[in-house]
């Protein structure tokens, strides 16, 4: 490739060969990046990308995509709780529960990371892919995918990408701390306000030009990402490539459009990642969820706009007759209600009204709903999962069946986004969050039940040993352990389940964390879970203690566990209580007693 001289002209040239040039993804098949996003943001939302979509005369669109959308929002979600900690050294395994009560309870509150999935997850569903840049702080930033003004249409980060933005003075003077305006800019960000226009740029890729006039002034400013030339940032040098990041400012006047570079440098680690559901060889986004229901979407509007004017049809009466002086003497649509006219006696047929019932109706309301229910199945969207009611006498467990295996396609796209979850986190966000902990945390937290247990196992032994040390090192007899560690243990419950957690200074330097995303089973499906949970634990209280007793018997069981798809319980607790046989209840005077004890009157 042959770069233009200036950096300025490299983004014209780009964007508007970005608009218009397509590449063959097949032999009947080309594709363009910008129309794809254009017409997914319009058909998602139920506008015509090129017909009116003026409310008074806009023709009947039949959103059939944006609930399909919504719920494959909902099928492949992901919480900042399904995110796992786990430290690499063994001996350190006990960090791992303080960091992950910290990223449930402070860090992910403060950084407002569900935001960063939720945007994640739309944004990979609608369009097959989702664009995330290292955040200055904690949080990635999800790029919208209209902000992208050019890049490699065949691999989105295989060669430069630029994205463009319209900042307000204030957001823009933000951008200072970044360096804006300073490294390696030919203006300041005060110079650059003072002369841009009240005019602000259609968010349409496909609409460059069109101004949209605004209340205030609007900085258009590109930032460019990837391998150029030296040249555009410094020298003369056209033939040596170096990755770098350039931000430049536009503005127009009576002379035309002018750039001004306000941030240029190398960059040394990519900032950028990307992730695709379902490739499509040879392009740079994969198939999204809006692209997959076109067709339908297409045919359904068809479908609706024929209803309508056969509507508008049937809603027309008019009359025909013989009498060929009728409609000189009388006004139809000013008569009064229940007026008499007259016909003349040589008619044969009077007035009548021209029969216009659409004979064919039912045929589009019957193609509308095979339209939808295709929609339904290319998306996996089944009866089941929309909660519709089986027909009568399917039973409970196949039902739930259905649902389960339904389920099955939107957990492995699910799961796909999870790998690419754990690696901005390893990447970008643990080493942030890594770097403020280690400077020492207190938090009120609020723990589970095996939370709890686990601060009760090992919180009041360790306090009662440094209680004993304290003792010795102030001339003091060592206390009872037994009774520390009952009173330490105590000091605890007495909080309930809300305790204060504290993270002490350099505890975790020098220490690696990794991360897994993990969706539990229960989570997903807690009605199969209590099923399974409670035919195992009938199948294990119907053993003899003896066999419940031993080791073989509690491994298989811990094996049964682990093939339900459950978490293998602490078995030596269940058995533990088996030799503890309850009460009987004491009888009331007329209560029916034992045979032996009424043979003995």
């Amino acid at each position: 490739m042959v770069f233009p001289e200036t950096i300025f002209q490299y983004i014209t040239t780009e964007e508007t060969s970005f608009r218009t040039r397509e590449i063959s993804l097949g032999e009947n098949w080309m594709w363009n990046f910008s129309q794809h996003i254009s017409l997914s943001f319009h058909m998602k939302f139920g506008k015509y990308l090129n017909a009116s979509n003026d409310p008074r005369i806009k023709q009947p669109y039949q959103n059939i995509i944006l609930p399909i959308l919504e719920f494959r929002y909902a099928a492949e979600d992901r919480d900042v709780k399904d995110i796992i900690f786990e430290t690499e050294d063994p001996e350190k395994q006990h960090l791992s529960f303080l960091i992950k009560k910290y990223w449930d309870d402070v860090f992910t509150i403060e950084n407002n990371l569900d935001e960063f999935l939720d945007d994640s997850i739309e944004e990979k569903v609608d369009f097959g892919g989702c664009l995330v840049k290292k955040g200055a702080g904690a949080v990635p930033e999800v790029l919208p995918l209209q902000t992208i003004a050019f890049c490699d249409q065949t691999d989105i980060l295989g060669g430069p990408i630029g994205f463009k933005f319209n900042f307000s003075p204030e957001a823009l003077k933000r951008k200072a701390k970044l360096g804006w305006g300073e490294v390696g800019a030919d203006i300041t960000i005060e110079e650059l306000i003072t002369i841009v226009s009240k005019q602000k740029d259609s968010n349409d890729p496909n609409q460059t030009g069109q101004q949209n006039e605004v209340t205030g002034k609007n900085i258009e400013v590109y930032v460019v990402r990837g391998t150029l030339p030296s040249a555009y940032l410094k020298g003369h040098d056209m033939e040596n490539l170096i990755n770098q990041v350039q931000v430049v400012g536009f503005y127009a006047d009576e002379k035309g459009r002018h750039g001004i570079t306000l941030y240029k440098s190398k960059e040394t680690e990519s900032v950028l990642k990307f992730h695709a559901p379902k490739k499509v060889h040879g392009r740079a986004l994969g198939w999204g969820g809006v692209e997959a229901l076109l067709d339908p979407q297409i045919w359904a509007n068809f479908a609706e706009i024929h209803k309508n004017n056969l509507l508008k049809a049937a809603s027309k009466i008019t009359f025909f007759t013989d009498d060929g002086n009728y409609a000189n003497h009388n006004k139809i649509r000013d008569m009064e209600n229940l007026e008499i006219t007259t016909i003349d006696k040589e008619s044969r047929y009077g007035i009548r009204q021209i029969p216009n019932t659409p004979p064919n109706f039912q045929l589009f309301d019957r193609r509308a709903d095979e339209l939808t229910a295709h929609a339904n199945r290319l998306a996996g969207l089944t009866n089941a999962l929309e909660g519709k009611d089986p027909p009568a006498g399917t039973p409970f467990a196949l039902e739930r069946l259905k649902v389960a295996q339904a389920t099955k396609p939107h957990e492995r796209t699910a799961g796909k986004f999870d790998k690419f979850v754990e690696e901005i986190i390893n990447d970008w966000v643990v080493p942030h969050m890594v770097r403020e902990i280690t400077k020492g945390k207190t938090f009120l937290s609020t723990l589970s039940s095996d939370q709890m247990e686990y601060i009760l196992r090992r919180v009041p032994r360790n306090r009662a040993v440094k209680r004993q040390w304290e003792d010795v090192l102030e001339g003091r007899i060592p206390g009872d352990l037994a009774l520390y560690e009952e009173e330490e243990k105590q000091n605890l419950v007495q909080n309930g389940n809300q305790q204060t957690l504290k993270i002490l200074k350099d505890e975790f330097k020098n220490v690696k964390m990794k991360v897994k995303v993990r969706v539990s089973s229960k989570q997903k499906d807690m009605a199969g879970f209590v099923e399974k949970l409670g035919n195992i634990l009938r199948q294990y209280w119907a053993l003899p203690p003896e066999i419940k007793n031993d080791p073989t018997t509690q491994h298989l069981m811990n094996q049964l566990l682990e093939a339900s798809g459950l978490p293998p319980a602490s078995l030596g607790q269940l058995t533990a209580l088996q030799g503890v046989e309850a009460p009987l209840p004491a009888l009331s005077e007329g209560a029916t007693r034992p045979i032996k004890e009424l043979a003995k009157q």
